[in-house]
């Protein structure tokens, strides 16, 4: 059988022509070279993948920024303004009561927070100077009511510190500072009003004070021939709507509708206290602002029969505290009083000792006294020597307290006039961490600073002057539970005007203290006021803000 076999390509002639390849062959050929083509490139894309550096995912930084506190502004109470009525003679023009000074004496003291006094030292700066050399201090502007701007400058030396005098003003002021760059100064400023003689002879000390949303005040009184008034003064463009409610021996008042006082944007707003409590030899205030802040204060004063008793313009008390420190009462003659108040809803009780240069005076200390849950108590210390003293209050729970203490003045002419008094309501004083700065009045020459000690230790005091130089530091040791007194001739600077007080405790909270001003009256008599020196009064450390998500 013969093979079928396919011709062999070899036995073809020379002349014999190659046949073309078939088209479905020519064009898979086709394809696979474009294939070929567009694999490469992505081959060699991988390869460079695979072999560049991964980059790292960035980290997202949130910004922050620190928000450092302003200017301060002060806003101060202004002189006594008497009810109408307690003014008005009837018929008989010599029967009408005499009128209070209606001028004031301001000062304010403002401090670098870096100057050396703040620490105990008096150093000149050779690092914080302007461009001119002079060495930076604060900025202190006092402004009318109205806003108008009053032209005394402040004074500075070469210590951070601006002192700035204002005398014989009418009407409130407010006062606003700041350090060289625009900061809040460590600050303080103090009102002083002063009537010689009449039915209202007194001395008012009062440090004047930013607005607030609580307050509470104590020790006042709306017996006959007295009168206390609560003034609410708005400084801000909104308005405040102000709860009030008194306290008396008797317990919370009642209020009958009076409990709420709405203060108008740039208005002031006063609550006749006796109209809702009166015969009260002593009442406590509560006051809590919802709304814009309010700039409180009481003035109070006291008149037997046509014998003048003093006034005082009262700045609001610290918070309720289960432990109060009162140093400085001013024992001539008559008992202290010392005023407790339980703003509490159940009953508690208090322990109170006094304090003297050497240590506790058994005679004059209580023990375990109840305090009614919403009353205000009256107990007097009695068996003390004529001297200063303190007052340390503790209790079982929070309580407010202040300690009044009386001068009586030389006997007036007449047969129907008796001594004039003056008191003062010794407030409660903080402890002082790092340092206090207290600016003093304007009649600071016959003040009196005292110390009370919780623990032992050494106290720096440094004197600065009207004219913003400082003295010598004064260092004086304070001992656990006594008192410790320097007069303002030992706090003297030079020959210039003792205008404020640094204080700097080695031990941080061991010590409080107050500054009893005693003036004389011109006619034999002392008139009193006091007030404590209060911590670190700068701005605060700044706030720093960080954007979230």
């Amino acid at each position: 059988m013969a093979e079928n076999r396919m011709p062999d390509d070899s036995a073809l002639g020379d002349d014999h022509e190659a046949q073309p390849a078939p088209e479905h062959s020519r064009r898979s050929a086709t394809r696979i070279l474009l294939a070929l083509a567009a694999v490469v490139p992505l081959a060699l894309a991988a390869g460079a993948v695979a072999t560049a550096p991964s980059e790292e995912i960035p980290v997202v930084q949130r910004a922050t920024a620190e928000s450092e506190p302003g200017a301060s502004t002060r806003w101060c109470q202004g002189p006594l303004q008497l009810p109408e009525q307690l003014l008005d003679s009837g018929a008989d023009t010599e029967l009408a009561a005499t009128p209070p000074s209606t001028e004031i004496s301001l000062r304010t003291t403002s401090v670098e927070p870096a100057s050396s006094v703040l620490f105990g030292t008096v150093s000149g700066s050779a690092t914080q100077q302007e461009d001119d050399g002079s060495v930076r201090a604060p900025s202190i502007t006092a402004r009318s009511i109205d806003g108008t701007d009053l032209t005394d400058q402040p004074v500075s030396q070469d210590i951070g510190v601006s002192v700035q005098d204002l005398q014989a003003t009418d009407g409130p002021l407010h006062v606003s500072s700041a350090t060289s760059e625009g900061g809040r100064p460590v600050t303080d400023s103090l009102q002083s009003t002063i009537t010689t003689s009449g039915d209202y002879r007194s001395l008012a000390v009062t440090r004047c004070a930013e607005p607030a949303t609580e307050a509470r005040f104590l020790g006042m009184s709306t017996a006959t021939g007295d009168s206390s008034v609560l003034v609410l003064r708005n400084p801000t463009e909104r308005a405040a709507t102000a709860s009030v409610q008194l306290w008396t021996e008797d317990g919370p008042a009642a209020m009958e509708g009076r409990s709420q006082v709405v203060v108008a944007p740039g208005a002031e707003e006063r609550v006749l206290l006796e109209s809702v409590a009166a015969g009260q030899a002593a009442v406590g205030v509560d006051v809590s602002v919802l709304g814009s802040p309010l700039v409180m204060h009481v003035q109070t004063t006291e008149l037997e029969g046509l014998t003048p008793g003093g006034a005082e313009i009262l700045s609001p008390l610290p918070a309720a505290a289960t432990e109060l420190q009162m140093p400085g009462v001013d024992v001539a003659g008559t008992p202290p009083t010392l005023v407790l108040a339980n703003p509490q809803g159940a009953d508690t009780t208090a322990t109170v000792e006094v304090l003297g240069p050497e240590g506790a005076v058994q005679t004059a200390a209580r023990e375990e006294i109840e305090i009614p849950a919403g009353t205000v108590l009256r107990t007097p210390l009695e068996g003390l020597p004529d001297g200063t003293y303190s007052v340390s209050v503790r209790a079982a729970d929070p309580i407010t307290a202040v300690t009044r203490s009386v001068r009586t003045g030389a006997d007036l002419p007449g047969d129907t006039i008796g001594a004039p008094v003056d008191f003062t309501l010794v407030a409660p004083a903080p402890a002082l961490s790092s340092h206090g700065m207290s600016s003093l009045p304007i009649q600071a020459g016959g003040g009196e600073l005292t110390l009370v000690g919780t623990a032992d230790s050494a106290i720096t005091v440094v004197p600065i002057a009207a004219d913003g130089s400082a003295g010598a530091p004064v260092e004086v040791a304070v001992t656990t539970g006594s008192t410790t007194t320097l007069t303002a001739a030992q706090l003297q600077v030079g020959a210039g005007v003792l205008a404020a007080l640094s204080i700097v405790p080695e031990v941080p909270g061991a010590v409080h203290a107050s500054w009893m001003q005693r003036t004389d009256d011109g006619a034999g008599g002392l008139l009193l006021s006091s007030l404590p020196v209060h911590a670190d009064q700068g701005g605060g450390k700044p706030v720093v803000v960080r954007l979230g998500e």
